[in-house]
C-alpha cells in the first residue's frame, strides 16, 4: 500500500483504494477526499500491484482535474515509474486522441477539425439563411436541442412536438448540419463521443484492441456523465468488468448539458456484483454547513442515502440577510467582505459570490468596483474568445484543414470586409459542390470575383506557404510564430500579448509532449486537438488575490472561507423553469446544496423583496430553500425598521428582538454601507462605517436601517 504522511487516509478510503478488481461505486460526499481516493488507488495499482500504468484508463471532467491527478500521483510515486503512459484526462481529450489514431475505419483524414458552440451556431445560422427559415427559435437553441438528442443517444424521432411544432424542418437543419460540417471536416464536442460509439459497435477489432490496453477504467464525477459517454465506458468494460466510479448523486448539476443521473443511480443495475462504498466523511466544512446540507438535501427523492458527517469544528451558525433591493444585497456583500477583511485577517481570495444567472453579477460587480475590491468573474469573455485569438486560431486550423469552412470564412471576411463576395462565393460552392477552399485556388474561373482576385489569390498563397512549412515537418512552434508575425504585418491594431499568450501554449503543449516519448503528438493538429478541449474556468489561472464571481454551477469542485449565495428567491433560485416540475426542481435543490458545500468556514445567503430582472422591478419571496433549511443552523441578519420614519414600529418578522437604537448597536446607510454607532447625542449619531471612516448623521434626515440579529 502506497503511504503518504502528507495525504492521511482513514480505513475506508483504505479499504476503498485495496479493493482492484471488479466493479466500484463510491458515493462520495462533499468534501469527502474522493480525489485523494483515486490517486492513491493509481499509485496502489503501479506500485503495489504491478499493473502496467499503459492499462489504466482515468477519465475526468476537466483538465485542471487530471492535471491535479497526475501531478498527486507523481509526489506518491517517489521512483522512475513512467507515468505518461496513464491514459489519463476528460472524456473529450481521451477519446479525441483515439479517434485521431482510429479515423480511417471511419473514412476521414485525423487532421479534423473541432467546432466548438460558437462555430455549430455560425453553421446553423448559414443553413438558416440558405433554407430561408424564419423561424423565433435561435441557433443556440437548435444547437442544444441537437447536442442533447445525440447525449442520450436519441434519433429526431425522439423529438418532442411542444418543443418544436416542425419536426420536419429540424430534421432537414440537422441533416444539412451534418453534412456541412462533413464538408468541413470537422466534428463538434458531441460527435466525439458519436463517432467514438459509432467506432466500437461498427468495428469490434477495434473494440477489442482498447479493451485490451484500458483493463482498468476509473472515472471521477460519474454523477455528470451523459448517456453518450456511459455507453462508451460499458463498451471499454464489458470483458474485464474493472470499472471503479466514484461521484455524488446530490451534485448532479448538469442536466442542461446532457448529464443523465440515473447512470449513478441505476449502476448498481448494470453491475448486479458490484462493490458500493459510502465516504461520508467531510473534511472541508464546519459542523453547521454540513448538517444544513444535509437536511436540504433530504428533501430529494430521487438519491442515494449517505449520512454526511465532520469532525470538524461547530462553527458559526449560516446567516440569512434580507435586502429591501439588488442594490442593497450587493452593498450588504461588499460591506460585509470589507468587516471580515478586517477583523478575520482574510484575503479577498478567501470569498465567492455565487449566483444563479449570470445578470445577477452587474450590479454586484459595480458595488465591487464603487468600495475598491478587487475581484474575478468567471464566466464572462475569456482569453479563448477575443478576437486575436480566434483569427490566430482561423490560420492554424485552415493552415491543418483547409476544408475548415468556418475557419476560412472568418479569414476571408478579415480579409476583405465585403459580405456580398462572401455570399457570392458560399453559392458557388454550394452550385458546384466544392469547398470554399477550392473555390479560392481556383479564383480565376468565377469572374463575379474578378474585383477581389488579387487579395484572394495572395490569402491562397499565404495558407499554402503555410502548409507547406507543414507539410515538410516544419516544428509547430516555428510555423505558429510565422503566422503571429504575419498577423502583426497585416493589422497593427492587434495586441501581440494574446498572440504570445498563445505562443506560450504551445511552447507548454510541446515540452509536455516530449515527456511522453513516443505517445507524444508534437503536430499542429495534436496542439489544436488539446486547445480546443481546453475549459473556460480554472485553466492556467493565477493565484490572484481577488474575491471569485461565479455562477454556482461554475463552483462545483471549488471552496472558498467565506461563501456568499445571493438571489435566494422564488422564480429566481428555483429558477421559474423548474416550478412545476419536479426533476427539475430536484436538480435546482442540488444546486443549491452544491453552492452551500463550497463553504469552509461561513456561509451567507441572501435575498430581495424587489430586484430588478428580465427588464423590470420585480416583488419576490423568499425561496422555498429557505424554509427548508433548520432553523436551529440559522442567524437571520436583517433591516428591522427605518430610522427616519416618525412611528418607530418594530418588524414582527419571526425570530427576531427588539432591539433599540443605542451605543454600539449596528446600522446599515445607504451610501455609507454598515457602521457601528459610537455615540448619539441631540439627534445626532456618530457612527464608524466601516467603510466611509466615522461620520455624524443627523437621525430627523438620515435613512438608517437598524441591523438585529436572531
Amino acid at each position: 500500500m502506497v503511504d503518504n504522511e502528507s495525504f492521511p487516509i482513514n480505513s475506508l478510503q483504505r479499504k476503498i483504494i485495496e479493493t482492484i478488481d471488479g466493479p466500484v461505486l463510491v458515493i462520495a460526499g462533499a468534501g469527502s477526499g474522493k480525489t485523494r481516493v483515486i490517486t492513491y488507488r493509481i499509485a496502489h495499482m503501479i506500485k503495489n500491484i504491478g499493473i502496467k500504468p499503459s492499462n489504466i484508463l482515468a477519465l475526468t471532467f476537466t483538465n485542471k482535474a487530471a492535471n491535479e491527478m497526475r501531478k498527486r500521483i507523481s509526489n506518491m510515486m517517489m521512483d522512475d515509474t513512467d507515468l505518461n503512459s496513464i491514459s489519463l484526462g476528460t472524456f473529450h481529450s481521451i477519446f479525441s486522441g483515439i479517434l485521431r489514431k482510429e479515423s480511417h475505419w471511419l473514412g476521414y483524414k485525423s487532421n479534423y477539425t473541432i467546432y466548438d458552440q460558437r462555430d455549430s451556431e455560425n453553421v446553423i445560422k448559414k443553413i438558416l439563411e440558405d433554407i430561408n427559415l424564419k423561424t423565433s427559435i435561435s441557433p443556440n437553441k437548435i444547437i442544444k436541442k441537437i447536442s442533447e438528442y445525440k447525449n442520450y443517444l436519441f434519433n429526431f424521432d425522439g423529438l418532442i412536438k411542444k418543443d418544436f411544432k416542425d419536426l420536419d424542418v429540424i430534421k432537414k437543419i440537422y441533416e444539412s448540419y451534418r453534412k456541412r460540417c462533413s464538408k468541413s471536416e470537422a466534428l463538434d464536442f458531441d460527435d466525439i463521443l458519436i463517432h467514438t460509439n459509432y467506432l466500437f459497435f461498427r468495428f469490434p477489432n477495434v473494440l477489442k484492441k482498447y479493451q485490451e490496453k484500458f483493463k482498468y477504467i476509473l472515472i471521477d464525477e460519474y454523477q455528470d456523465t451523459n448517456s453518450s459517454q456511459n455507453s462508451i465506458i460499458n463498451k471499454l468494460s464489458y470483458k474485464h468488468r474493472n470499472i471503479f466510479v466514484v461521484g455524488d448523486d446530490a451534485q448532479s448539476i448538469y442536466a442542461f448539458r446532457g448529464a443523465n443521473i440515473s447512470n449513478i443511480l441505476n449502476f448498481h443495475r448494470e453491475y448486479k456484483e458490484a462493490k458500493i462504498f459510502r465516504l461520508e466523511q467531510n473534511y472541508r466544512s464546519t459542523n453547521y454547513i454540513v448538517q444544513a446540507s444535509n437536511k436540504i438535501i433530504s428533501f430529494n427523492k430521487n438519491q442515494l442515502l449517505k449520512n454526511v458527517w465532520t469532525n470538524n469544528e461547530k462553527g458559526e451558525k449560516i446567516k440569512i440577510y434580507e435586502a429591501h433591493s439588488d442594490k442593497e444585497e450587493a452593498q450588504y456583500i461588499a460591506d460585509s467582505i470589507l468587516f471580515h477583511k478586517r477583523t478575520k485577517k482574510f484575503k479577498n481570495r478567501d470569498f465567492s459570490i455565487l449566483y444563479r444567472t449570470n445578470t445577477q453579477s452587474n450590479i454586484l460587480e459595480h458595488t465591487l468596483k464603487e468600495k475598491n475590491i478587487p475581484y474575478k468573474i468567471y464566466g464572462s469573455i475569456s482569453f479563448y474568445k477575443r478576437k486575436e485569438t480566434l483569427d490566430l486560431l482561423a490560420y492554424f486550423r485552415i493552415v491543418n484543414n483547409p476544408n475548415d469552412e468556418e475557419s476560412l470564412l472568418r479569414i476571408i471576411k478579415k480579409k476583405i470586409g465585403n459580405k456580398k463576395t462572401v455570399k457570392l462565393i458560399l453559392e458557388f460552392s454550394k452550385r458546384t459542390k466544392k469547398t470554399v477552399y477550392n473555390i479560392l485556388k481556383n479564383i480565376s474561373k468565377y469572374h463575379q470575383l474578378i474585383n477581389k482576385k488579387e487579395k484572394l489569390e495572395n490569402l491562397i498563397y499565404t495558407i499554402e506557404n503555410f502548409r507547406f512549412q507543414l507539410n515538410n515537418r516544419k516544428n509547430t512552434y516555428t510555423i505558429a510564430k510565422c503566422i503571429v508575425n504575419f498577423l502583426l504585418e497585416e493589422d497593427k491594431n492587434y495586441n501581440n500579448d494574446y498572440f504570445q499568450s498563445i505562443l506560450d501554449h504551445i511552447s507548454l503543449y510541446l515540452e509536455n509532449q516530449k515527456k511522453l516519448k513516443e505517445n507524444g503528438d508534437m503536430s499542429l493538429s495534436g496542439f489544436l486537438q488539446y486547445f480546443s478541449l481546453k475549459e473556460g474556468i480554472n485553466e492556467d489561472e493565477k493565484d490572484e488575490n481577488k474575491v471569485s464571481l461565479m455562477t454556482i454551477h461554475l463552483s462545483k469542485g471549488l471552496e472558498f472561507t467565506v461563501v456568499f449565495i445571493t438571489g435566494l428567491e422564488e422564480n429566481l433560485f428555483p429558477s421559474r423553469s423548474s416550478l412545476d416540475n419536479q426533476l427539475k426542481l430536484e436538480e435546482e435543490r442540488r444546486l443549491f446544496y452544491v453552492a452551500l458545500t463550497r463553504a469552509k468556514k461561513k456561509a451567507i445567503l441572501t435575498y430581495t423583496k424587489y430586484r430588478f430582472l428580465w427588464g423590470k422591478r420585480i416583488m419576490n419571496i423568499p425561496s422555498r430553500f429557505i424554509h427548508e433549511l433548520n432553523k436551529k443552523f440559522l442567524e437571520i441578519e436583517k433591516f428591522v425598521f427605518n430610522l427616519s420614519e416618525k412611528k418607530n414600529k418594530l418588524d414582527t418578522t419571526t425570530y427576531h428582538h427588539e432591539t433599540t437604537l443605542k451605543k454600539g448597536v449596528k446600522v446599515f446607510h445607504q451610501h455609507f454601507g454598515i457602521g457601528i454607532i459610537i455615540n448619539i447625542k441631540n439627534e445626532i449619531a456618530i457612527i464608524k462605517f466601516q467603510q466611509s471612516g466615522v461620520k455624524k448623521i443627523l437621525l430627523k434626515l438620515a435613512k438608517l436601517k437598524l441591523i438585529v440579529y436572531s
